[in-house]
């Protein structure tokens, strides 16, 4: 049963993040010119759009994962291979794991930021396994991600500042009027073979996931 239910979590998450590369695909393919210089099916900013729907689903396919899978963890149960992590709490039911969970004055548990969660991990299960090792090596490009779902969700200057740092950082310049959707779709500096900024990042959730839930 426990096994079960964290491979359900697993499997959930892995067929979101196919679900989010296809539609990212198709807004690139339905982009493009068609024969003899047909006019395409969709806008550059309609593109735009839909990849950055896409990316927004695959960091929310992250935080159920993690949240999840941290409830799952905690209530005692174990992953499809391996051992449970060892508790320093012992809740009764999984209920009541979830409450233990939410800040005093709360009203629910936030999963967005890797070192928040990491925190917490460290202080329900021994060295914090199985987090806390992976959010740790995975730091830095997790608060990417995160940042870059704050410029898509949230409208404010800081939010933008906070995307255009990123976009410096690895392209080493700002394009002009660059879209979040237009970055993602930018094919990775780098990257063997050639993947693009959507692909690169949820890679990288990807792998960072099978480790919570190693399978």
């Amino acid at each position: 049963m426990a096994q079960r239910q964290l491979r359900t979590v697993l499997s959930e998450f892995l067929r979101s993040l196919q679900e989010c590369k296809r539609l990212a695909a198709d807004a690139h393919l339905w982009s493009l010119p068609g024969a003899h210089g047909a006019r395409p099916y969709i806008s550059r900013k309609r593109r735009d759009y839909m990849t950055e729907m896409a990316f927004l689903r695959a960091f929310q396919a992250w935080e159920i994962l993690v949240e999840e899978s941290f409830i799952l963890y905690l209530w005692g149960q174990k992953p499809p291979r391996g051992r449970a992590p060892n508790r320093y709490a012992f809740p009764p039911d999984q209920k009541t794991a979830m409450a233990w969970l939410i800040p005093e004055g709360r009203d629910y548990a936030q999963w967005t930021d890797a070192q928040h969660v990491r925190e917490r991990a460290e202080r329900f299960f021994k060295a914090g396994r199985p987090f806390a090792p992976v959010l740790r090596g995975n730091q830095s490009v997790l608060d990417e991600v995160r940042l870059i779902r704050n410029a898509i969700a949230h409208k404010s200057v800081s939010a933008r500042e906070k995307f255009e740092k990123i976009v410096r950082d690895r392209l080493g310049t700002l394009p002009p009027n660059l879209t979040v959707g237009g970055f993602l779709g930018t094919t990775a500096p780098g990257s063997t073979p050639p993947v693009s900024f959507l692909e690169f990042y949820v890679a990288k959730i990807d792998l960072a996931a099978q480790q919570i839930v190693p399978s």
